[in-house]
């Protein structure tokens, strides 16, 4: 419960007389004050911060609302209760993110075991699950499961072996259509002869 006195006290110092170089626009919760004040330079009011002297000047913070009226981009001081009212805000919203936080801890991520399944090469990740995928298709070390998509991604539509068109099978001799032959070189082959050193003139 506020203090009547107080209240009353604020109200006097709250009242711009014109005798007055500066008078009082409100306070925060942390017993900081904030006022007006007259200035030679200027038509309008100027508006002051003054800390508390309870608390050191390195740790003053000053709220959002009192900021704003501060970079005058407000027109009216805020009041006590929209100060309270943000605060129990501020704890029911890191309230809701911690809580938010925990469920998401305790879903499984993808990225705790990863399986990585390659038509020619697959690196196991440690379970046993995936292991070196052969050239036929048969992985070692890995499921029945596994080995039998290892043999369906090595396999055509008609069972044959799709790599062999491409000259990686055994009995195939042909090349790989996606890969394009580099313009040979006239002097690509040319090596150079054995040196004889030249006989001794007598």
């Amino acid at each position: 419960m506020s203090n009547p006195f107080r209240t009353l006290w604020h109200k006097w110092k709250a009242l711009p007389l014109p005798w007055r170089k500066r008078w009082l626009a409100g306070t925060d919760l942390a017993g900081n004050s904030y006022h007006y004040f007259r200035s030679s330079l200027s038509q309008r009011p100027r508006r002051i911060l003054t800390p508390s002297t309870r608390i050191q000047f390195s740790d003053v913070l000053i709220p959002v609302q009192w900021h704003q009226w501060l970079r005058y981009t407000r027109p009216h001081p805020p009041s006590v209760q929209e100060l309270q009212l943000d605060v129990q805000r501020q704890i029911e919203l890191k309230k809701l993110a911690a809580a938010a936080d925990a469920r998401w801890a305790s879903k499984p991520s993808v990225l705790d075991a990863p399986r990585r399944r390659n038509q020619e090469l697959a690196v196991g990740d440690g379970e046993g699950s995936v292991g070196v995928v052969g050239r036929r298709g048969e992985s070692v070390g890995a499921s029945e499961e596994d080995r039998g998509e290892g043999e369906r991604l090595g396999k055509g539509v008609k069972g044959e072996d799709v790599r062999d068109s491409w000259g990686e099978g055994e009995r195939g001799r042909g090349k790989n259509p996606f890969i394009k032959e580099r313009p040979k070189n006239p002097g690509e082959g040319w090596q150079p002869e054995s040196w004889q050193p030249p006989g001794a003139a007598r």
